[in-house]
């Protein structure tokens, strides 16, 4: 809460677009889990601090998570290490105070592993589920346990049950749209003209640039640990964050196409990974002969995490301080702010301001051509969803309103209008007095109130 106080502004496109359509359960291709829990955060308080904070307490939970696991396959000292690792950790920490839907597929796979740790495989199975009605990350994990269900199974009659019970979300998610996702939209992308080394090679910079030398270097050491010991619920995890990042070097959704990138979020997984890990390592260390000994270890022990942990902290705070400078950012919680202060109960904003570029839309149409989708469905989805500018989305995932009080169209009647200096065409409404204006970088908008429909021959320019 601390982090949401000291930076208001909603940074990221997928969470502004959360926010933004807060009145929609399904976005294109998105998983409807996380964006259930928005729906109902944003009807219950539209204030989007609390849907920030829903999503920071998802992700003090997947700390807490990662620590009752490792607590039980390792010990006391390797859970709390792990769990606080994980607290402080840059990537996992910047990302869940927004709502991205990473932290509650990674919460509820924690809490699935325990259960299955405990032998309560309904339970995982309900678990496993939900987690896979989040990101597609988690179909893999769902296909590793029924892999390893079957193998363990004497007979059909033992295994057929387990298909129900770990594979109830992904078998309900595909009949109901007779494929991996909506018509129109894409999940694989298989484009054969991307380089998947240089996914590798994106994904690998990210993990080091997010977790440190330091951590990594300890987290190699745990890795050693784990092959040194056989144990196979380590083992089994491991596979499970491998399988995934090959699954993403083969088809994970590149972009911008063409680049040799993906989302930095794909490293999640192994991030969380890399906390575990480390903490395993730290408690190796400490399991030294003599009390003495083993004492001064754990004392070591202590001393690394705390030091880990406040550098962490200290450069997530870096990374959102970075995110807060971004001009389009600082110009959309300036206008939300002005905005939630003067508009009346019911009363709308018109927003006028770059719109998204056609290019952007027709290559989200081919990648979905490419993958053997409907093009002429994915042009309609994406011509949706860039009905209104990224601008425009911005200012209403800040806003402590319902989604539909931005509006874009000129049918539209606003009763204040936002025009940014370098919309194309102007302000489509008639315009009346300047109430403010809001510069951050080389960009700059000014509001106005709306001229009164008596004024609807007014010139609608800047």
């Amino acid at each position: 809460m601390a982090l949401i106080a000291a930076f208001p502004g909603v940074h990221g496109e997928d969470s502004v677009a959360r926010l933004a359509h807060s009145d929609t359960l399904l976005l294109a291709y998105q998983l409807p889990l996380p964006q259930a829990l928005v729906m109902a955060a944003r009807t219950l308080a539209p204030d989007p601090v609390w849907t920030r904070a829903l999503f920071a307490a998802i992700g003090a939970g997947v700390a807490a998570a990662l620590s009752a696991v490792v607590w039980r396959v390792s010990g006391p000292l390797a859970g709390l290490a792990a769990g606080a690792l994980a607290a402080a950790n840059p990537l996992l920490a910047y990302y869940s105070i927004v709502p991205y839907q990473e932290g509650l597929m990674m919460l509820l796979l924690l809490l699935g592993a325990d259960a299955l740790l405990e032998g309560r495989e309904v339970r995982a199975g309900a678990l496993l589920g939900l987690a896979a009605l989040c990101r597609y990350e988690a179909w893999i994990a769902v296909g590793l346990v029924l892999v390893w269900r079957f193998a363990s199974a004497a007979t059909w009659r033992e295994r057929g049950p387990a298909v129900i019970v770990f594979a109830w979300a992904p078998l309900l998610w595909i009949l109901l749209w007779r494929g991996l996702a909506p018509r129109g939209t894409y999940v694989l992308d298989l484009d054969t003209g991307n380089s998947r080394l240089a996914r590798l090679a994106f994904l690998a910079t990210k993990l080091r640039e997010y977790s440190g030398a330091a951590l990594l270097a300890l987290a190699a050491v745990g890795l050693v640990v784990v092959v040194w010991r056989r144990d196979r619920r380590w083992l089994a995890g491991l596979a499970y964050v491998a399988t995934t990042m090959a699954a993403v070097v083969i088809a994970g959704h590149e972009a911008p196409p063409a680049s040799g990138r993906v989302s930095e979020r794909l490293i999640h997984l192994p991030a969380l990974a890399t906390c575990a890990l480390a903490a395993l390592a730290l408690a190796a260390l400490a399991e030294v002969t003599g009390r003495r000994a083993r004492v001064a270890m754990r004392v070591m022990a202590v001393l690394v995490v705390t030091a880990l942990a406040a550098d962490g902290l200290r450069r997530t705070h870096a990374l959102l301080a970075e995110a807060a400078r971004d001009p389009a950012l600082r110009l959309a919680v300036a206008v939300a702010a002005f905005a939630d202060q003067r508009l009346g109960a019911g009363e709308r904003l018109g927003v006028a301001a770059p719109p998204v570029p056609a290019a952007a839309i027709e290559d989200y149409v081919r990648k979905v051509e490419r993958a053997g989708g409907d093009a002429a469905e994915a042009r309609r989805i994406g011509l949706a969803l860039a009905a209104r500018s990224m601008d425009a989305e911005r200012v209403a995932a800040q806003l402590a309103r319902p989604p539909a009080t931005v509006v874009t169209t000129a049918d539209a009647r606003p009763a204040l209008v936002a025009v940014y200096e370098d919309a194309p065409g102007g302000s489509p409404w008639p315009l009346g007095p300047v109430l403010a204006r809001f510069t951050a970088g080389a960009r700059a908008v000014t509001l106005y109130a709306a001229a009164p429909a008596r004024q609807s021959g007014a010139n609608g320019t800047r």
